[in-house]
């Protein structure tokens, strides 16, 4: 049974590659006796061609026809004629034998995806043989079994995604219709074009989350950052989006308790040691009904990579996903490639795949993000940029980066007694604590350090710390 499973491999490796040369000719005669069948091919690429000076042709005529020039033969002879790029086809001459081949441009939409199939499935006979070369140990050492899986999926996914917009690009003219439609909806709605936060400042800021933007919201431990992340999500799902959770650190039962306490406004902890009475049980089994039918999936796997998190991007793409949140960025497990090379360079090639991720799906992603220690030994500990770890990538990437500050954090406890106090003295210290202590209550500053299409400046949210949520001022 082994050698015959060796045998069935070595006899697919010896079978040609599917192409049709008929078609190729076919659809390259018809475009030289009719540039209009131009039109007919859309998404058709020139790699996509078995025969390479078929692409080579196929490029030739869309420079010229795109440039509105004419392409046919005699044009074309001209441009081949001192290229040496016919020379093995038999010169110029070949492009008479192409006009030959030419039934007319009826069936030219045909003849384009006959091409387009041939070139899918040899695309997918490379990933199969890649897969198989990696998981016969092809790779490098200790390689991920997962990763292999993974990045063939990735790479499968993407052949199969079918609306060539990144490779075929956008017109200009195409891209005023996008930008004139998100000035309508935002006109009708009256509000930001992007899926909203549930924070009316913030959409006022930054727009929305918009459709192929990464906005990234960090932070040190314990100022919020998660909460507000998820709490974002859990908005945008109420409104009908399909949101994408992918929680690297905590678990769904735990997003999943947060969500209830935000929702019936019960202390988490209340909930999580069962301290909880009559009135506060019937708030709880009430905002479960409510938010056990919204459309956002929680995804509580760590040691996720990025070309996982992107796998499952684009499976939950196709059920309906309009915004991606993932918690938290310096958890995301890099490649072993991009480990080998370093943090710095494994965070920069994370964060460029979570643009990508927002770009090629159409979807805003919501990452969150740790900083570094160097807050804690300033006086103002407000974050900047260059607070984030390994900012340099993640701040070119970002559309949009906002640091969550609450100073409450940082008052520390009561003033203890030092050597030489008097009472009156120690009474003193206290009350100014106990002042500037309610003066911050809660109080979280939403610091925008970078804004693409906007301006950046600071937000002002109240954060409940037994239900782990947050409110903006003039709902308080």
């Amino acid at each position: 049974m082994p050698d015959g499973g060796v045998s069935s491999l070595f006899g697919l490796s010896q079978r040609l590659p599917p192409s049709n040369l008929q078609a190729e000719q076919a659809l390259l005669g018809a475009l030289l006796s009719n540039n209009k069948a131009a039109d007919r091919c859309p998404g058709l690429r020139r790699e996509m061609f078995a025969d390479a000076v078929h692409g080579r042709i196929f490029a030739a005529i869309l420079r010229r026809i795109e440039s509105g020039r004419l392409a046919d033969a005699v044009s074309m002879k001209d441009d081949f004629e001192n290229t040496g790029v016919l020379d093995e086809v038999g010169g110029t001459a070949y492009l008479a034998q192409l006009l030959a081949s030419t039934v007319g441009i009826i069936n030219v939409s045909e003849y384009a995806l006959t091409i387009r199939n041939c070139a899918v499935r040899r695309e997918l006979i490379d990933i199969g043989e890649n897969l198989v070369n990696e998981a016969f140990g092809g790779g490098e050492p200790g390689s991920d079994p997962a990763n292999i899986a993974l990045e063939a999926v990735v790479r499968i996914d993407t052949l199969t995604d079918g609306s060539g917009q990144t490779q075929n690009g956008l017109s200009l003219g195409a891209a005023l219709d996008e930008a004139m439609q998100a000035i309508d909806d935002a006109q009708a709605r009256k509000g930001p074009a992007g899926i909203g936060t549930g924070f009316r400042c913030i959409d006022e800021r930054i727009g929305g989350l918009e459709p192929g933007t990464l906005t990234v919201i960090a932070g040190r431990p314990g100022m919020g950052k998660s909460a507000i992340g998820y709490q974002m999500a859990v908005n945008a799902a109420r409104n009908g989006v399909g949101v994408l959770m992918i929680s690297l650190e905590m678990s769904a039962r735990e997003l999943g308790r947060r969500a209830l306490a935000t929702a019936a406004g019960v202390s988490v902890t209340a909930m999580k040691y069962g301290r909880i009475d009559n009135s506060q049980a019937e708030k709880i089994i009430l905002a479960r009904r409510e938010l056990r039918e919204l459309p956002l999936t929680i995804v509580d796997a760590a040691g996720l990579t990025a070309a996982a998190i992107t796998a499952k991007a684009r499976a939950a793409k196709r059920k309906g996903l309009g915004l991606v949140v993932v918690d938290h960025l310096h958890i995301i497990r890099p490649d072993d490639s991009d480990a080998k090379a370093g943090p710095t360079w494994a965070i920069g090639r994370i964060s460029g795949a979570m643009k990508r991720l927002a770009k090629d799906l159409g979807v805003p992603v919501l990452l969150l993000a740790q900083l570094n220690r160097g807050v804690e030994g300033r006086d103002d500990k407000r974050p900047g940029l260059g607070d984030l770890r390994q900012a340099g990538d993640i701040e070119q990437d970002a559309d949009a980066v906002a640091f969550v500050y609450r100073p409450e954090y940082y008052l520390g406890g009561e003033p203890e007694p030092k050597e030489g106090d008097s009472r009156a003295k120690l009474e003193d210290r206290r009350q100014a604590w106990r002042d500037r202590k309610n003066a911050v209550a809660g109080r979280t500053e939403i610091i925008w350090g970078k804004v693409r299409d906007g301006e950046t400046g600071t937000d002002v949210l109240r954060f409940d710390g037994p239900t782990t949520s947050f409110r903006e001022e003039s709902d308080v």
